[in-house]
């Protein structure tokens, strides 16, 4: 079975961060072949955003460190996918709960 391929975070990072520098630092991560930034929520001092990262075998400790380096925090990891492919939920299952 293949690694990480899929992992979707709940970021605050300062408004001062540029998204378009934080999605190319996060290009670049070992294993990284897709980012997706969304900023979710916006304050005077910090961005809500959601980070969804694709890939092979990704370093989710660099990922980690990249979001930690520009002054950005994990709020949560709201979904890990590993495995040999991209297994996706039906959203219809997380309504029925």
């Amino acid at each position: 079975m293949s690694g990480l391929r899929r992992v979707v975070l709940d970021v605050d990072i300062p408004s001062s961060v540029s998204t378009v520098e934080l999605a190319n630092r996060l290009g670049r991560v070992s294993g990284v072949k897709a980012v997706n930034v969304t900023v979710t929520d916006t304050d005077v001092e910090v961005l809500g955003l959601v980070i969804v990262v694709e890939g092979d075998n990704i370093n989710y400790d660099e990922v980690k460190r990249v979001i930690e380096d520009l002054g950005g925090a994990i709020r949560s990891i709201d979904q890990v996918v590993v495995g040999d492919y991209l297994l996706e939920l039906n959203p219809q299952l997380l309504k029925e709960r």
